[in-house]
């Protein structure tokens, strides 16, 4: 559901979780905005990587007890995931995020393939090319930009990781997906 509400000069997006504000980035004042009833709000229009982690966001799962939790109720791993998905550009190593954790890299690679199957850097992985395949289908911006974006600076490289992760380049895939839209 959609409504204006002209006190706060943003939009309401409600549903049966969030009540969320689009609101014009000059205006993005958290406290006015959470006054007027929103339970949170997106600068509108968005940027690329606000755009980025919103979409992550949404594909957290909620835990028994209610509380939110984006990719894990695991405490360090979510902290971990949430640092590790604010800029998808930041090359991090194992070892480096058990330093800034307070933990070691044997507790964090276990945790990490107990929760997803996956290390922590491979994790980072899949997670920065699903968030490209995204930008592929809905923007019309380079794939050396989107590589870039999402911690590739080679594009030679990024071509290679996409192409296993999804079976086809990232020209190929978005010609594919460009067409699957046309379809319906």
């Amino acid at each position: 559901m959609l409504s204006s509400t002209a006190d706060t000069n943003s939009t309401r997006v409600s549903s049966n979780v969030h009540n969320l504000a689009l609101v014009p980035p000059a205006l993005a004042n958290r406290e006015t905005t959470y006054a007027s009833g929103f339970t949170d709000f997106i600068a509108w229009p968005l940027t690329p990587s606000e755009l980025s982690v919103r979409i992550l966001g949404r594909c957290g799962i909620w835990s028994d007890e209610g509380k939110y939790h984006r990719f894990s109720p695991i405490p360090l791993v979510e902290r971990i995931c949430n640092f590790m998905s604010e800029d998808p550009q930041r090359t991090v190593s194992v070892r480096s995020l058990a330093r800034n954790f307070h933990s070691n890299h044997n507790t964090i690679n276990r945790l990490f393939k107990q929760e997803f199957g996956l290390p922590p850097l491979a994790w980072q992985r899949k997670l920065r090319l699903e968030g490209a395949a995204y930008r592929l289908m809905r923007s019309m911006d380079s794939i050396n930009e989107i590589a870039a974006e999402f911690g590739y600076p080679s594009p030679n490289n990024f071509a290679t990781a996409f192409k296993r992760r999804f079976g086809k380049s990232p020209l190929q895939y978005r010609r594919d997906e460009a067409r699957k839209r046309q379809d319906d």
